[in-house]
This record gives structure tokens, sequence and C-alpha cells, in this order.
């Protein structure tokens, strides 16, 4: 193929084989097997969304929606919801938590825990290292169409307050649990 042609519709993580061959007035001729395999890449479209974290082995990871689930309220005001972490990996957790504590709907996490997209139903409200993997591996890069606003994390620092990561500058604050003003990007693991 030339350069500039592409083969569309390929999986990742699946290895393609290939050969040339001519065929002309004696036959038909055959050259070496050749094989290639397409990567998952930060930035990527896979597993419904853009990926942003891969972990060592190359084939697992995090990937959050194409777009904004739009602005929500964290939710429950004033209850403390014991066991919340900010560090990566924690999202799911954090989010399971919140739909166990906090009854109040509609809400940031119940708009992820209800997310279906692309074929997948297992979105969550990411903690507030994942929100900041995501912003420094797609946003700082020009990646997935973030308007410069702050975005919830699953991360609670006590009854009244979470942290929201701001995607103008980088910063990460505390902001009243009940502010409706702050963006809900959901994530998935793959």
């Amino acid at each position: 193929f030339p350069s500039h042609d592409t083969l569309p519709n390929l999986t990742p993580l699946t290895t393609y084989y290939f050969r040339a061959y001519a065929t002309n007035s004696v036959g038909t001729s055959y050259g070496s097997e050749l094989n290639f395999t397409i990567t998952i890449t930060i930035g990527s479209n896979y597993a419904g969304g853009i990926v942003f974290y891969i972990d060592s082995t190359g084939q697992h990871g995090l990937a959050c929606a194409p777009s904004d689930q739009g602005n929500f309220q964290w939710g429950c005001h004033g209850t403390d919801i014991v066991g919340t972490s900010t560090a990566f990996g924690t999202g799911q957790a954090n989010t399971n938590l919140i739909l166990s504590g906090c009854s109040n709907r509609p809400i940031a996490v119940s708009v992820c825990d209800n997310l279906v997209m692309n074929g997948y139903s297992d979105w969550y409200l990411p903690s507030i290292d994942e929100l900041q993997l995501m912003y420094s591996n797609l946003h700082v890069q020009g990646i997935g169409g973030f308007p410069n606003n702050g975005y919830w994390s699953s991360s609670q620092n006590d009854p009244n307050n979470a942290w929201v990561m701001d995607f103008l500058n980088g910063t990460v604050f505390l902001r009243n649990k009940n502010n409706n003003f702050y963006q809900v990007r959901a994530v998935r693991a793959f």
C-alpha cells in the first residue's frame, strides 16, 4: 500500500498476517508471510472511549467517554461517604461507595453508572488522581474535546466537599458537593 493509505476497522491487540503475490501468464508467486499488531496508544479510540492510561502489559488501562455527560451535583451535601480515596485505581470503588451511601439522583456518579455508550455500560466517575492523568495525557495534548471547566472526581474530602480538577490550568481544589457547575466525564477500565 502507498504510505498514505490506511486499513480501516482493524482491532487493537490483534495480529494480522499478510503476504504479497503477483500473478502473470507463468503463474502466481508469493512473497514471505509478514505480520503486524495494532497497539493501543494514549489518545486512541478504544474500549468505547479515548484511552488515557495503559498499564505495563499494553493490554489494559482506562478510557474516558468521548464527550462530557453534563453538569451535575456531586450529591448528598452533609453526608459522609466513608472510604472514598483520591488514589489512582479507586474511581470504581469510590463510585460504588457513593451510589450505596447517597440516594439523591441524578448526581455525578449516577449519571456515569447509568451511562450506556459505544456498547459499554460499566462507566464510573474517576478519582481525582485518575482525572489528573486524563488532564495531562489528553487535554494538555489537545485530545478529547475537554472545555476549560472543572470536573468532579469521585473523591470526597469531607461531608460537605469533594475534589474538582480544573481543566483550564490543571489545579485541584475542593468544592461544595451541592454545586452543579462542574462537568462529569465518565471513565471505564479495559
